[in-house]
């Protein structure tokens, strides 16, 4: 059981190190904030933040999370969660051969641990970038409907606030819901509503949103040729999302064979194997 702690805390240690070594970028609020002289945000954190900011320089998908609205704090606690997990995990195969009068050597389950400890570690990156991945191809699917309205609007004489507003407050969903909190805050704030969407597709990750920014930053100025350009955009990103169905229909298509194959695989070995071990013996 000592040498099991021991190869946790060794893992733990190495981590630690390694996070001093090769430090990651920092954030740019936090940056502005120490030059300002200033305390940001995180500053404000309680006793575990310290902990969660020092383990935030490892690289973090910023923004997938900001698209999953976790925050950065919460995924690095999952992030120690499952790392300790993974060292802990060799803990009950040690008691169990310990009991069985088989002792492991301290270094077996030391090395377990901190190899799943790394692996266990990932869960939290691959499942953020997973589901985001997901939401992105919603985002997008419903950014075309979004278009389609806007130029609607356009097309009825509504001016570039009110266009890009309307629709935004008459659909439902989550996509639509975070288009009309951006809008509202640029609104309130006094600034103009492209200028909003574009910060939101910077931290979201979704290039089509700047894109439409800047479509309704010259509307001003192209009049019906911005009516031709939503159209267009919306029908193109119909086609790539269309595109990129057919891909992973296809990919599924292709797998299946494998899959077919393993499970005949497996039945035959379940079926053969009495015979076989009858053989042997």
């Amino acid at each position: 059981m000592q040498a099991v702690i021991a190869g946790g805390m060794i893992g733990l240690g190495l981590l630690i190190v390694f996070a001093e070594l090769f430090p990651g970028p920092p954030r740019l609020d936090a940056a502005l904030a120490e030059l300002d002289g200033t305390h940001g945000p995180a500053k404000a954190a309680d006793a575990g933040g310290r902990l969660a900011v020092r383990l935030a320089r490892l690289p973090v998908p910023y923004d997938d999370l900001a698209l999953l609205g976790i925050s950065v704090e919460r995924f690095t606690l999952q992030r120690v969660g499952f790392l300790l997990f993974g060292l802990l995990a060799p803990t009950p195969l040690s008691l169990v051969s310990g009991m069985a009068g088989v002792p492991l050597p301290w270094v077996i389950p030391a090395g377990a641990g901190v190899l799943l400890g790394g692996l266990f570690a990932l869960i939290p990156d691959y499942a953020a970038r997973t589901q985001a991945r997901e939401r992105r191809q919603e985002f997008r699917a419903a950014l075309a409907t979004y278009l389609d309205m806007v130029a609607l609007e356009r097309a009825a004489g509504a001016g570039p606030p009110q266009a890009l507003q309307a629709p935004a407050e008459i659909c439902t969903g989550w996509v639509f819901a975070q288009i009309s909190q951006v809008l509202e805050h640029a609104r309130r704030a006094g600034e103009q509503p492209w200028r909003g969407l574009a910060d939101l597709g910077e931290r979201v990750g979704i290039s089509e949103l700047t894109e439409l920014a800047d479509i309704a930053e010259d509307a001003g100025s192209e009049g019906t040729q911005v009516l031709s350009t939503l159209l267009a955009k919306a029908q193109s990103m119909r086609t790539t999302a269309l595109t990129d169905a057919r891909a992973k229909a296809n990919s599924r298509t292709s797998e299946m064979p494998v899959a077919i194959g393993i499970s005949v695989f497996g039945f035959l070995m379940l079926v053969c194997f009495p015979a076989v071990y009858r053989i042997m013996s």
